[in-house]
């Protein structure tokens, strides 16, 4: 999955976050903010933080959407 293919309008689960990580993180696109889709519970977005390659302070930018949803941006 790459970011383009993220459904806007469904939460991904802490697996596919932390599979679109590392797929981000391991492409020549780095120094950027990407767009890493939407997430359920704010547990899922730590937990893909967290997963190698950690994301650092200020490298994540996250809310809450009335909808439920937590969209998410990540720096790499």
């Amino acid at each position: 999955m790459t970011t383009q293919e993220i459904p806007v309008d469904r939460a991904l689960s802490a697996e596919e976050g932390i599979e679109l990580k590392k797929h981000v993180a391991g492409s020549r696109a780095t120094g950027q903010w990407h767009w890493m889709g939407n997430y359920g519970s704010p547990y899922d977005v730590m937990a893909v933080a967290n997963a190698e390659p950690k994301s650092g302070a200020g490298e994540l930018i996250t809310g809450f959407h009335e909808n439920g949803l937590i969209p998410t941006f990540m720096y790499w």
